[in-house]
């Protein structure tokens, strides 16, 4: 079956996507684990030439629940705001997932339809607030992606 985009120039689907791949986005993609490649969602943090990224997982680890300096940078992400999801899932703020934008730009136009939207702006400011907390970023890292993920003006 044919997709909405599908009838799009390559040019404009570049264009779309680089217009909706912003801080706060929610994507899907599949990343490459050690156990084999599995397509997960991911909340991009910052972009330039790395798309830096949060990882959305089910639920939370033992190993990163055990810990409090690890868990209290787990932000929930309801499905009741956001309708991409079947479930409530939780977004590791304590590991940021570095891409190449050019890839996930490349791996967008194929199938635009695994950017799936913004976070809540609830959420959104749980995620900052989270990345703050981060005992495994950098000062400098922590500040880079919270200036981010404000809006312009805030």
């Amino acid at each position: 079956m044919a997709k909405l985009g599908d009838a799009f120039s390559d040019d404009e689907r570049r264009k779309s996507v680089a217009r909706r791949l912003l801080p706060g986005t929610v994507i899907y993609l599949e990343l490459k684990f050690p156990e084999g490649p599995r397509s997960k969602y991911l909340v991009v943090a910052h972009v330039d030439d790395e798309c830096c990224t949060f990882i959305v997982n089910s639920k939370i680890s033992r190993f990163i629940e055990t810990h409090a300096t690890l868990s209290v940078c787990q932000v929930r992400i309801d499905a009741a705001r956001h309708a991409f999801l079947d479930h409530n899932s939780f977004i590791a703020c304590h590991e940021v997932w570095r891409l190449s934008t050019v890839g996930v730009v490349g791996e967008l136009i194929a199938d635009m339809s695994r950017v799936k939207g913004p976070l809540h702006q609830d959420v959104l400011n749980e995620v900052i607030a989270a990345v703050k907390r981060a005992p495994t970023l950098s000062p400098a890292e922590q500040t880079r992606i919270a200036d981010s993920l404000r809006a312009p003006g805030d």
